[in-house]
């Protein structure tokens, strides 16, 4: 199984990285390729709403989405770890998210089947989100387009971590729950089940 972390937050000691990684570490126990892309280190451009990607499905602005696409075609799990920042994904990834937008003009503009992934199932997705409020509506701006996303791949959604009232850098590592969490699904994920 090949496994893609997107991982969306620009702080060193994020909570959010620190569950991602955590979730890889039991993928990667688990016998899954695993391959991490932080889209705050890469060039991608925000959506331009031009509608190019209406006639192949493929956006047309080259830059490192380009990559990112292909990656994307090439998983079977597709993890995305933001933190929340007023109550959204973080700027690092929003633009990616928003690029994505050339799945859903495949599936449903052009009428274009999505590829299924490597092993030939529907892809499987996780959200991980951190926020330092611990209320529940803090997420709410997370997960809708996160679900949008999973629809425009043709994925299901298999999992979502999402834990308030973390500010501290690393504050994560000490809750043993959710990092035993965050593990156990990544073992699961690559055990296919």
């Amino acid at each position: 199984m090949k496994i893609l972390g997107i991982k969306g937050s620009p702080r060193r000691g994020s909570n959010t990285t620190a569950l991602l990684e955590q979730l890889l570490d039991g993928a990667k126990a688990g016998g899954s390729q695993v391959r991490i892309i932080a889209p705050g280190e890469m060039q991608i451009a925000p959506c331009i709403a031009c509608d190019g990607c209406f006639k192949e499905g493929r956006c047309v602005v080259k830059d490192d989405f380009q990559s990112v696409y292909d990656l994307i075609l090439d998983c079977d799990a597709l993890i995305l770890a933001t933190p929340v920042y007023f109550g959204a994904a973080s700027a690092q990834v929003k633009p990616l998210i928003d690029r994505c937008q050339c799945f859903w003009a495949m599936r449903y503009v052009l009428k274009a089947e999505m590829p299924l992934s490597p092993t030939g199932s529907q892809r499987k997705s996780v959200l991980i989100s951190v926020a330092g409020q611990d209320q529940e509506s803090m997420f709410d701006g997370v997960q809708r387009p996160f679900e949008f996303l999973t629809r425009s791949i043709r994925g299901q959604i298999y999992a979502r971590l999402l834990y308030g009232g973390y500010n501290e850098r690393d504050a994560i590592r000490k809750n043993i729950t959710a990092m035993s969490r965050a593990y156990k699904v990544g073992q699961r994920l690559a055990m296919g089940s």
